[in-house]
């Protein structure tokens, strides 16, 4: 089962994939605050590896797969293989490489370097980073506050 900091990062991944245009195929849910996203299937497995996120540009059906990964994730022999697989993912119609989204922590970075030089993917223009402040990663952060007991909400002067 992933942990909950992997959800919240697949959950960047696919907001960033579909804020690019593409349509999301696959999510490997649930995530919290994932709505409809948590209906989809499982996304694809290539080569005995499967993909967070799995999309396509409705216009010109060229896929992109997604990849969360905690910081304990990137130096495991898994994620490299991931990587190497989904970052050697070719379009057949086009012959270009397929998008590769990654969402890290933003502590994490280095590790992600570290990884991306292992597998070559060091600098591809296909491969998109996403650095995902770890702040941003915590439960407490995508829910509103309430005002403390201790302190009552100002009044506002339109009410």
């Amino acid at each position: 089962m992933p942990s909950l900091r992997h959800q919240h990062l697949l959950l960047w991944v696919a907001r960033r994939m579909t804020l690019d245009g593409l349509v999301l195929t696959g999510f490997d849910g649930p995530a919290p605050y994932a709505g409809a996203w948590n209906r989809l299937p499982r996304p694809f497995s290539i080569a005995g590896v499967r993909c967070d996120a799995s999309g396509v540009v409705p216009d010109t059906g060229q896929v992109a797969v997604g990849e969360a990964k905690t910081a304990e994730d990137l130096a495991s022999a898994h994620s490299h293989r991931q990587f190497g697989v989904f970052g050697g993912l070719v379009d057949k119609r086009s012959g270009v490489f397929c998008r590769l989204y990654i969402a890290v922590p933003r502590s994490a970075v280095y590790q992600l370097d570290r990884t991306l030089i292992a597998t070559g993917l060091i600098g591809a223009q296909h491969v998109i980073r996403l650095h995902i402040p770890d702040v941003m990663l915590e439960d407490s952060t995508h829910v509103a506050r309430q005002p403390s007991a201790r302190v009552a909400a100002s009044p506002s002067r339109w009410h």
